[in-house]
């Protein structure tokens, strides 16, 4: 059903816009950041692939749509004592759909100046289909969760012969959830509304620790740092000996 939508999503894109139009795909890695790993790295990448259309409303301005699919894993990467009673790894597989809007800081299109290249910066909003494959070596049944997330980050773009794209981008993904490494705890910001711990009801002399949780005060990010190549459809309204009247807009 899903990849008859992104063929749809084309169909209509082709047929109803004309210059504005650029298809591509992009492959890179996935990472993730949580109570396994802090912060970004490509330790425990894996692939991922990502098909998408800017829509180029103007020379600075582009709306992104993009379907990205891939995998995550993590094990620990913290040097404490709580890490090594731990000893946690997980797997996921995840597919993605995303809204972002870019702005180009050179006018690459331009037909006087001939700029072949920009930096730019993007933000969005997401969707993320979440399925947990592995818990150490525990294969998990069905456990699919929708997420919602917020993409943002930087890319440097160089354009090829005016229609061909080729696209650096280091994405970041904000969650609201917690749970992608399988492991969460207690929210302590509060220290006098503790939340998300679960103490059990018996004589707590008799409480043996397990050391199998996190941290609840913050929710889990992950990264996509990747290539694309994309293809610019437009047509120049005016003849090219014509400059500096001709726009591609």
């Amino acid at each position: 059903m899903k990849f008859k939508l992104i063929i749809i999503f084309y169909l209509f894109a082709i047929n109803g816009f004309s210059q504005f139009l650029e298809p591509g795909i992009s492959i890179g890695v996935n990472s993730y950041s949580g109570d396994l790993k802090r912060g970004y790295s490509l330790s425990d990448g894996s692939m991922g692939l990502e098909i998408f259309n800017r829509f180029n409303i103007s020379s600075h301005q582009t709306f992104k749509f993009s379907y990205k699919k891939g995998n995550l894993k993590g094990s620990e990467r913290i040097n404490d004592n709580l890490s090594s009673n731990r000893n946690m790894w997980f797997q996921a597989k995840f597919s993605e759909v995303s809204l972002k809007f870019e702005y180009n800081f050179l006018d690459y299109f331009d037909e006087i100046n001939r700029e072949n290249f920009t930096p730019y910066l993007f933000m969005g909003l997401g969707s993320t289909l979440l399925k947990n494959t592995f818990e150490r070596n525990n294969s998990l049944g069905k456990n699919k969760k929708l997420l919602i997330n917020i993409p943002f980050g930087i890319g440097f773009k160089y354009l090829i012969n005016k229609q061909f794209s080729v696209a650096f981008e280091f994405e970041i993904k904000k969650t609201f959830n917690d749970d992608f490494d399988l492991t969460n705890g207690a929210n302590t910001r509060d220290i006098d509304n503790i939340t998300g711990l679960t103490l059990p009801n018996s004589n707590i002399q008799n409480f043996n620790k397990n050391y199998q949780y996190g941290s609840g005060n913050d929710k889990d990010f992950y990264y996509f740092t990747g290539i694309s190549i994309s293809y610019i459809f437009y047509r120049i309204p005016c003849p090219k000996d014509s400059a500096p009247i001709n726009s591609i807009y």
